[in-house]
């Protein structure tokens, strides 16, 4: 009895170890002659990990590490979006159109209203991974509006007020050095948010003229600015090395130097400074980008 007991003790205790022995016999040939060997196999076991164990450790190498702002640390992981020392190259546009023959608006108070709005901007740029998730670069951009109100009336109560034959157009051309800040939001790096802070100097004219004939009134502008904006937006890698993205402005500060001069030979000139914190529709940017 107590030996059987013995026996069933040492099976169970010999498969806790991690590493076992094994031993197997081997037939071979030394000098000429067959020799029977006795070789000895090392066997490990195998360690089983809970997936979520395994799928942190998996992360951790595609994790960018921040240090937490002040005492709060808010556990956002940020993958890995833009690897150090990729390039980024690509283009962003934009198209805003509006034709009073599309819309009712305001009709009730408004009669004969006859207006057309169009504006149009792309942005070539190009940049460079300087770190994990981080490029700068520079960006170069167009932008032509235009705008013309053949006829608008405002009739409320004893006030009545008409304008016709007005008409606005502006070209600028802009030079830009932007930093981007990437946050990727899961692990197969395919969808990322960032925010893009951009200073930019831009040049161009514009008119603007009242009446037809001899009523006509002419205002030719020259126009200098610096701006700095900050763009958030969402880049999605719609194939391996091809990103698309939708960015919208939200903060500008600018200050703009404007020169006139009108079709009876007067001169003006003119600086304008301020801030703006609102989303902004006329900077609404589409584009894709290629991640080299």
């Amino acid at each position: 009895m107590y030996k059987l007991l013995f026996i069933y003790i040492i099976g169970l205790l010999a498969g806790i170890p991690a590493v076992q022995a094994q031993e197997r016999d081997t037939l071979r040939a030394l000098d000429g002659r067959d020799s029977l060997i006795l070789e000895r196999i090392i066997v490990r076991d195998t360690v089983y990990l809970p997936r979520a164990e395994y799928d942190e450790i998996q992360d951790s190498a595609n994790i960018i590490r921040t240090k937490a702002i002040g005492r709060f640390d808010r556990g956002i992981k940020n993958y890995r979006f833009i690897p150090k020392k990729k390039w980024i190259g690509g283009l962003t546009f934009s198209y805003v159109n509006f034709d009073s023959d599309d819309s009712s608006l305001l009709f009730s108070i408004l009669k004969d209203f006859d207006c057309n709005f169009r504006t149009f901007s792309v942005k070539p740029f190009w940049g460079y991974a300087i770190r994990d998730n981080l490029v700068v670069g520079m960006k170069l951009g167009y932008n032509h509006t235009i705008a013309q109100l053949d006829n608008i009336s405002l009739d409320v109560e004893d006030l009545d007020v008409s304008l016709k034959d007005i008409r606005y157009a502006e070209d600028t051309y802009s030079v830009a050095a932007f930093h981007r800040s990437y946050v990727g939001l899961d692990r197969g790096k395919r969808f990322g948010l960032f925010n893009e802070t951009t200073l930019s100097y831009n040049t161009g004219t514009s008119s603007f003229s009242r009446g037809t004939g001899e009523g006509l009134k002419r205002t030719e502008t020259t126009v200098n600015e610096l701006h700095l904006g900050i763009n958030p937006g969402l880049a999605v890698f719609i194939v391996q090395n091809v990103c698309a993205e939708v960015s919208f402005g939200v903060v500008g500060f600018k200050y703009r130097v404007e020169k006139q001069k009108n079709n009876l030979g007067e001169t003006g000139k003119r600086r304008d400074s301020g801030a703006n914190f609102k989303i902004n529709l006329f900077n609404i940017n589409i584009g894709i980008t290629l991640c080299m």
